[in-house]
């Protein structure tokens, strides 16, 4: 992290802007409204930047991220046009415990960014989110690259299938999602 970089906290909702370092261990960041608070470093998750230009260039996976086979199936309840992806790093690696937290929701976005590709490629209608509740970091990262799409909608998947920590996706016109990603 450096001075002018966006970041969410970790343990509260929000997110702010890095205006300096006081210590080694503390941070004075700007919030809505011109407010500057300071805060640990290690409550700090860095949110990188998003454009349309890193969302169509296919990354080199330097993290060493391999999907696991638990994540590639999809569930047999639900047909070919409809995809649900469970977004949880425990789902997603075997070995992630020497990650730091912005290693891990790095590791997620690819992965969301690659099946949202799989759905959107593979023809499919409606991909759900497994997300969790947590303190919402991954959530609004989801929903930050989601607003990047054109010919995509999404909202709060089903309470009653998936509880409070999903979002689904409805691509609702093939031709603008591709021309966006």
């Amino acid at each position: 992290m450096k001075v002018g970089d966006t970041v969410r906290f970790l343990n509260e909702k929000g997110e702010g802007i890095i205006k300096e370092f006081i210590s080694t261990v503390k941070a004075r960041v700007e919030i809505e409204g011109g407010f500057e608070i300071d805060m640990p470093i290690k409550e700090l998750v860095a949110v990188p930047p998003i454009s349309l230009k890193d969302i169509r260039v296919q990354h080199k996976d330097t993290t060493g991220y391999q999907p696991s086979a638990d994540s590639q199936k999809l569930s047999k309840a639900h047909a070919k046009d409809e995809m649900i992806v469970d977004l949880h790093i425990e789902k997603l690696m075997e070995d992630y415990y020497g990650l730091s937290n912005s290693e891990k929701l790095d590791i997620q976005a690819i992965h969301f960014r690659r099946k949202l590709e799989q759905a959107i490629n593979g023809h499919f209608t409606k991909i759900v989110f497994i997300h969790g509740v947590g303190n919402g970091v991954l959530r609004q990262t989801i929903r930050d690259l989601l607003r990047t799409y054109e010919g995509i909608e999404y909202s709060d998947a089903s309470y009653n299938k998936f509880g409070a920590g999903a979002t689904e996706v409805r691509i609702v016109s093939r031709n603008k999602s591709r021309g966006s990603i």
